[in-house]
């Protein structure tokens, strides 16, 4: 299949077109203008018609992750499938349905109000480490040390939301279609040499690298947007987000399927800019609410739950344990001292004490 060799490599793979944001049709504006409104509904209007595509309001209806892409969603889906299912063979996946119906009633509550247009299929995996990753077509996986890091439930939705923002824009398979397409533009640099080849060979990497950029601070206000739509704080996703920079990451690379291709599908910017970012884009795209979602009693007993799936078990032995339930001590059969016989003498016939002479000592156990 084509460039699934460049997903899975190490270089960056998403890439995003941030188009400019459209202007109004005139039926919308003489709708607008025709009906009354409320002042703060006034300033929604205000806020998402400067946004274009990003306006809030018109989550599902604003062709996001649409425009030039080799993969159909079918070729797209199948492709996160067979990822997956590598990643499946070689993981220790959570199996507690409890913990497993709640972070996919999180996860499939923010994709009901998303621009994506595929099912999800999420699942949790049994580490420590602190991350939430997407593969193309929908396939989303948390560690379940990330659970047990966060602090409450739009936390976890934020980061979810961000994921699953990448999976609506089609980040990766759109990003795979311009490695292509620029392999293609570059075969007949045979016939270029000299300052002009240097420059049209570094023109890739670096144009790929802001596409990179360009799709992370793209999903970051999408999953602001998905999160804030599905009733969640979005400031969450900011705590979140300052969270787990303050925790840093291990530099050292790890060798497994899952590690590798977690960290092809989480190339970040710096996260300070992120940041900076989000917080300008809550108070500009999004209108103010009264309530949000933060927190339930549903994110803090599962919290609660891997809690104590990671403790130690201590077995006791129990009055009704017979010796099939646990080990059995055998012990050696007692052998009779034997007397000591000189050499070249016969053995010599002796007789132990009579048994009335220990009568009178109490009995001990061996």
């Amino acid at each position: 299949m084509l460039c699934v060799s460049g997903l899975l490599c190490g270089q960056h793979i998403w890439a995003a077109d941030v188009e400019g944001s459209p202007k109004p049709n005139a039926a919308d504006t003489a709708s607008s203008q025709s009906s009354a409104v409320s002042p703060d509904t006034a300033v929604s209007k205000e806020k998402t018609g400067k946004s274009g595509k990003y306006d809030v309001d018109r989550i599902g209806q604003r062709s996001i992750g649409h425009g030039v892409n080799l993969y159909s969603l079918q070729k797209e889906h199948d492709l996160g499938k067979s990822m997956a299912s590598a990643i499946d063979r070689t993981t220790r996946l959570v199996t507690d349905p409890e913990i497993n119906g709640y972070i996919n009633q999180v996860g499939q509550k923010i994709a009901r109000f998303s621009d994506a247009e595929v099912p999800f299929t999420i699942k949790v995996i049994d580490s420590a480490e602190l991350r939430v990753f997407a593969l193309p077509g929908g396939f989303l996986y948390v560690d379940k040390g990330l659970i047990m890091e966060l602090d409450s439930e739009a936390q976890l939705a934020g980061l979810m939301a961000h994921e699953i923002a990448h999976v609506a824009a089609r980040h990766a398979t759109r990003l795979a279609t311009r490695k292509y397409a620029w392999s293609m533009f570059t075969v007949p640099l045979g016939y270029i040499s000299g300052p002009a080849l240097i420059g049209t060979r570094q023109i890739g990497p670096l144009t790929q690298k802001k596409f990179s950029r360009d799709a992370e601070f793209e999903a970051d206000l999408l999953g602001m947007e998905y999160q804030y739509a599905a009733g969640y704080d979005p400031a969450a996703f900011v705590e979140a987000l300052e969270k787990l920079h303050s925790r840093g990451k291990d530099p050292e690379a790890k060798k497994s399927l899952r590690d590798h291709i977690a960290r092809v599908f989480a190339n970040y910017p710096p996260t300070e800019e992120r940041i900076q970012k989000l917080q300008t884009a809550i108070s500009t795209f999004l209108p103010s609410r009264t309530d949000y979602i933060f927190d339930t009693s549903e994110f803090q007993d599962v919290k609660a739950r891997v809690a104590l799936a990671d403790q130690p078990i201590l077995r006791r032995h129990r009055a009704s344990d017979t010796p099939g339930n646990g080990p059995v001590l055998h012990r050696r059969p007692a052998q009779s001292p034997q007397p000591y016989v000189a050499a070249g003498n016969s053995p010599a016939v002796t007789k132990g004490p009579s048994p009335s002479v220990f009568s009178h000592l109490p009995a001990f156990p061996y």
